[in-house]
């Protein structure tokens, strides 16, 4: 792993609009509020444009009421994925291997996202929050063999430490690792990985590995290897633009996988069960003594997905059948601590998988809370589930769109 300090070469800063990710002004009528008090915010994509338009658009509550995308909002250029740190929102745009725009918004009294910042980073397939500040990676799928890391300063809204790793020699296995995203736990970054074969013009995502769980450890900041930590009863944590691993209250961290590998002819190379795994704190390894088989639990359904609330509960998507082309999404209320296992009632039939799931659902952290986006055919809505009942509640309706995010920020 190499490292480079004095970073602000790497980063530009610009108003220009070309830059910029604000193509409309926001027509919202204007209702001012105080200091602290909290508006939740809504990525949403209008029906009439393309996946890639979202709108930001601001609400009051997420528990009943409407919102539209007709003339209110600000409008993002390209596909965007978001992340909130220390009350500031932050939208970062996919450059499809270009330099990636970052605008960074504010909650003004007004009761609207108010533009603070504009830098470039590289575009990177892994954000995360750490220790306050954010960890970007930029993870090449062939060809160039480094890993290119960047430490943004949430104070500072620039980069202020980068470096690079080297995903061949990390893997060690003939292939390179491919970070599926970041977790905190203490002083350590807890990198999962996947692994793949990068082959340019082939197999790229393909693996002769496909019945292994793998992270590598490293101090942080100082992004020093410490070690890789591996367990055999499951695949790969995660996935492409999907942290499958969250840190709970007590420090401990849950991973999933979906066990769904795949090769060219789209066969199943996964032999393991779809499962829910755990680091422990103390040693910062896999526990050998936890296992939790969804699988089994479910009925032969696969993880791709799952929110934490709190006191151990999840809410998780899964699909049936791996080896079909079938979306349909099921949502489960899991416990890891209970390795208990409910399907959620409450919600519309025939739900599919609307590929925005990885961009961001919202909980407030109260041991049982997720507000999640269903796009479904009576319409969109924000769905707040109990993680502890397992029920799922119709909320606000977004008029005139289908939600792909949703956050939190407050006035300041």
């Amino acid at each position: 792993m190499k490292k480079v300090k004095g970073s602000i070469f790497a980063m530009l800063f610009t108003g220009a609009l070309a830059i910029s990710c604000d193509k409309s002004d926001d027509n919202t009528p204007v209702v001012p509020i105080e200091k602290g008090q909290e508006r939740y915010v809504i990525a949403a994509v209008p029906v009439e444009f393309s996946d890639t338009a979202d709108y930001l658009l601001t609400a009051e509550s997420l528990d009943s009421g409407s919102i539209s995308t007709s003339g209110n909002g600000i409008e993002q250029d390209g596909y965007r994925y978001y992340l909130t740190v220390k009350n500031k929102f932050y939208s970062m745009l996919y450059g499809q291997g270009g330099p990636g725009a970052v605008t960074t918004y504010a909650l003004n009294t007004n009761g609207k996202l108010q533009k603070t910042h504009d830098f470039v980073t590289e575009t990177v397939q892994v954000i995360a929050e750490a220790n306050g500040d954010i960890m970007l990676c930029k993870v090449p799928r062939s060809g160039q063999t480094e890993a290119q890391w960047f430490q943004v300063s949430t104070a500072a809204n620039e980069i202020v430490n980068r470096g690079a790793i080297d995903i061949v020699e990390l893997a060690n296995n003939g292939e390179r690792a491919h970070f599926t995203g970041f977790t905190m736990m203490g002083n350590k970054l807890i990198a999962p990985y996947m692994s793949i074969r990068g082959i340019a013009g082939g197999d790229v995502w393909g693996t002769a590995h496909a019945n292994n769980s793998w992270a590598a450890v490293y101090d942080y900041p100082s992004m020093k290897l410490e070690k890789v930590i591996t367990d055999d009863r499951t695949s790969y944590l995660g996935g492409y633009y999907l942290n499958g691993l969250e840190r709970d209250e007590k420090g401990d961290a849950y991973g999933f996988s979906s066990a769904n590998v795949k090769g060219d002819q789209d066969q199943l190379l996964t032999t393991k069960p779809s499962a829910i795994v755990k680091i422990d704190r103390n040693t910062v390894d896999f526990d050998k003594n936890y296992f939790f088989d969804l699988e089994q639990v479910s009925g032969g359904y696969y993880i791709v997905g799952f929110k934490y609330a709190g006191n151990g509960n999840f809410i998780a998507r899964l699909i049936q059948d791996k080896a079909a082309t079938n979306d349909e999404i099921k949502f489960a209320a899991i416990n890891v601590y209970a390795k208990s296992f409910k399907w959620v009632t409450g919600l519309p039939n025939n739900l599919k998988d609307s590929g925005f799931a990885t961009k961001g659902d919202y909980a407030p952290m109260d041991g049982k809370t997720v507000y999640v986006g269903i796009n479904a055919a009576e319409g969109a809505f924000v769905y707040k589930f109990d993680a502890a009942a397992a029920t799922a509640t119709k909320g606000l309706k977004v008029e005139g769109g289908r939600i792909t995010a949703i956050s939190k920020v407050s006035a300041e």
